[in-house]
Parts: C-alpha cells; structure tokens; sequence
C-alpha cells in the first residue's frame, strides 16, 4: 500500500463475550490489545515466551490465561480472533498466513497491518457507550487525539441540562435592550462562537422584538460559570437585567414563551411560529439537533396546552392589530387611505390583511422573499422592492415598517421623499428600531411611533400575567415525564 493512502473498512462491533481470543506476544501492545478483549468479555490466552510485569499479574489474578513458549500453528485452533503482537515482522506474518489458512481473523500489530483481515481504533468507554475512532491507517496519533477529545466531551455530556439565557421586555426598555439584539451578521457570529465552546452541546439563538434569549443543553460547569450570559454580551448588566434558568425551571419557560406568556401582548401566536423558525435556522446552521428538537417540540406541544386551557381568557391582541388600530385613530379610519407596508414576513402580511379589510390600499415593499398574494388580494395590493422605497413615499399616508435589520431602514436621507403637505404616521415595529427618531426632527409632517410607545399607548389594559402562569405551570408540571426522559436519552440514565 502507497504511503499516505487510507485503506477502506467497515466499522463493527465485534460480540466476543466468551469467546477464545488469541494474542501472541508479551509487550506494551500485547497487554493494550487484551485489555480490550477483558473489556469485552472476551476468554483471552497470551503466548509468549516472555511477558511484562503487567501481564504476569492478569495472568496471576486468572483474568487471562498464559502459554510461555513461542508460538505454535496449533494456537490458532479454535480461536475467534488473532493478534500478532510479537517484535518480529516475520514470526507476525507467519501468524497471519497461519490464521488466513484457518480462515480466523488476525490484525498484525506492525508493519504487516495493511494486509490483516481487521485494525483496532482508537476506543474510549463511559457507562454503556463505546467510541471508537480510525484514521484507515493514516495517523494512529491523530486517532487518539480525536478519541480523547471526544471523551471529554462524553463526560461534559453526563452533567449537562437544558439551559435558558435572555432577556426581555420585563427586564430591559426598547432603548437598552437595542444593543444586545442579535440583528443581520451579528446572529452568525455569536452562534460560529459558541460552537467553538466545550460543554455547549447545542442551541437555538431566538431573537423577537422583545427577546433575546438562548436555548442550549450544556454542561453543569458551563451553566454554573454563566458562560452563556457572557457570549451574549449580558455581562455589561445588572444581574437582574436578565435571566439564566436551568433544567426543569428552562423546561417550563420554553413552554410558557411558546404560549405567549411572556410576550408583550401576552398569548400572542407569533412567537410559537418564531421559535420554529429559529430551531429551522439553527439546525440548518449545524447549532442543534435532535437534543433541541425534541426539547422544542415538547415545549410547543405543552403551549399548546396553555393556549387551549388558559389564553382563551386572556383579551389577545397581535401588535399588527395595535399598528392598525393605531393608525384608524390617526385617520379616523383608513378607507381609501395607503399604506405602505416595509418588510415581508409574518407581521407584515397580518398587516396587509387588516389593512385591507379596513378599505385601505396596500404598498408592500420588500427585500429578497417576494410576498405571494392571494387572488383577491389583486388589484388591491402593490409590490415593490427596497429601491424603490425613496420613489414610493409620497404617496403614503402612513408607513409601517417589520423588518429584522442591523441599521435604519428609513433615516434622514429619506425626509425629502415624504409628502410635505400631509401628515404621515411612521410605526416602527423593529427592534433594533428600522426608522431613524431623528428623522421626524428633520421632516416636520412625519409622526414616528416605536413598538414600546405603540404597546404602552394603544395596548389597552393589560393582562394580569401573574394571575394566569400558576395554573400554566400545572400544566407543564403534568408533562414532567417528558424532561425526565429527554435527560436520561443524553445522560446514559445518570440524570
């Protein structure tokens, strides 16, 4: 075989519990190779003329049962497998050819490696699971650092459990929470960094307009060093500024933010739909799998519970619902009044369809995901793209922008573009905000209202939270059984 090339296997479990497993030679490699056969269960007999202090003892305590005399073809007789661990090339080969005759399989120590039946991996053990890793020949070096590391990643995973890191509108305003907002590249960058961190095993990054929050499974000492809190910037604030919760305390706050519960308008729907696409993106980005999938799932699953047995008595009411009724007070209704609608996602078409039923016109600008229009929304809705925002502004009445971005979608160099004859409301439901506050300085006619001002204006009276999460705990309290369960699939049954 050329040096360099890596020769093809097929990986197995060998069942050699009882077995008769043959190992010729005395030394360091011998004593390695039977090792693994004790731990297997395997029945093992060493031949060799000599052997080392190690071997002698096993052999001593009858965990093994030793021949002192060079080998002999008759050795192989009867054998599952063979391994050829003399300091000799040759008396290894001869082994070799001995077993292949026999048809037993033999995997030769040195040299002749190559052309045995079978190699050895690198293997590390904890509880009841087995790791093995090979190179196909390559570097057996490398082998044993991928092994060792993956180990100490087998042992974080014994200690780890389902964690929550945020914070949100109860602990921050709109203007202090801006800056920890994971908005356009800064999302990648905080998950390409957390993947370089040992002991965080996955997690979905949720980023809502009133959250910012990481879902992880993780090791104990990673939870206990707050070491998510500090990827996310929440360092630089006040311990009672955000939240970290561990193990069934981030079971039930997932179902209780998949319900709605915390979210500004409490029992909105959005949040549920935006937790799945979050647990899409962050799959597709390699961040989770199945641990966080089935920890999501079981926590919609439970929302959805709390919505069928609690939200229903709780007066719900979307923010696309508030952004309509603030502007039908503006204009003392919206008929025949346009709107023109920046952002493409699920707000913005609860937006269009309100707008609609109120007898508005609907310009609905977007960035790369066209909107798909329902036929009966023909004739009554128009679509244009960001560059053609500048040319489109005059003839709105109002503007309603949703759109995650890191910077202003509308600022300064738009005031030109606003019909100066004409009051214009601005509503700005982005967090980071998409409109530019100094813009309503610099164009006198324009009127900007921030998600924060819209909820505390038009939300009404408010739900009285507290008095609704009690029996929402039951809830989860009943469905218990599921995080024992999805502990003990990734604790070995330690949990």
């Amino acid at each position: 075989m050329k040096a360099g090339k890596q020769t093809k296997a097929l990986p197995v479990n060998l069942l050699l519990e009882g077995r008769l497993c043959l190992v010729v030679g005395g030394g360091k490699v011998a004593l390695r190779k039977c090792g693994s056969l004790l731990a297997a269960g395997a029945q093992v007999r060493v031949v060799s003329p000599a052997v080392g202090l190690e071997l002698a003892k096993l052999a001593a305590e009858r965990k093994l049962e030793l021949v002192a005399r060079p080998f002999r073809l008759a050795d192989i007789k009867d054998a599952a497998l063979v391994f050829a661990c003399t300091d000799k090339r040759t008396v290894n080969r001869r082994i070799l050819e001995a077993c292949r005759k026999a048809r037993v399989l033999c995997s030769c120590v040195d040299g002749n490696w190559s052309q045995s039946d079978f190699t050895s991996p690198a293997v590390t053990r904890n509880g009841g699971l087995t790791l093995a890793v090979s190179t196909g020949g390559q570097s057996c070096r490398r082998a044993k650092l991928v092994k060792e590391s993956l180990a100490r990643h087998i042992e974080s995973m014994e200690t780890a459990d389902l964690v929550v890191a945020g914070t949100d509108h109860r602990f921050l305003g709109l203007q202090e929470r801006e800056p920890f907002h994971l908005a356009g590249a800064r999302l990648e960058r905080v998950g390409t960094m957390l993947m370089q961190l040992w002991g965080v095993h996955e997690f979905v990054l949720l980023n809502t307009c009133n959250r910012i929050e990481i879902l992880a499974v993780a090791s104990r000492p990673t939870i206990k060093e707050s070491i998510l809190c500090h990827a996310l910037g929440f360092d630089r604030l006040h311990k009672d500024k955000y939240y970290q919760l561990a193990g069934p305390a981030a079971w039930e706050h997932s179902a209780l933010v998949c319900a709605g519960m915390f979210s500004q308008t409490p029992g909105e729907n959005h949040i549920a739909a935006q937790m799945k696409e979050a647990l899409s993106f962050s799959v597709a980005q390699g961040w989770a799998g199945g641990m966080l999938q089935e920890w999501l799932a079981s926590a919609l699953h439970m929302s959805k519970h709390i919505k069928n047995d609690v939200v229903p008595e709780i007066p719900v009411c979307e923010i696309e619902d508030l952004a309509l009724l603030a502007l039908k007070e503006q204009y003392r209704g919206l008929q025949n009044k346009t709107i023109m609608l920046i952002g493409s996602g699920m707000v913005g078409r609860g937006l269009a369809a309100g707008a609609l039923r109120s007898g508005a016109k609907v310009l609905w600008c977007y960035h790369r995901n066209k909107p798909e229009l329902p036929p009966e929304w023909s004739g009554h809705v128009k679509l244009c793209t960001f560059s053609a925002i500048k040319s489109r502004l005059k003839t709105a009445d109002a503007v309603v922008c949703a759109v995650e971005a890191a910077g202003f979608v509308l600022h300064g160099g738009h005031a030109p573009c606003f019909n100066s004859e004409k009051q214009v409301t601005l509503i700005d439901l982005g967090v980071p905000r998409n409109i530019d506050p100094a813009l309503a300085q610099t164009a006198g006619s324009l009127r900007i209202i921030d998600i924060e001002k819209l909820k505390h204006t038009y939300g009404g009276k408010q739900a009285d939270i507290k008095k609704y999460t009690a029996r929402c705990r039951k809830i989860v309290h009943a469905h218990r059984e599921h995080y024992d369960r999805l502990m003990e699939s990734f604790q070995g049954g330690n949990a």
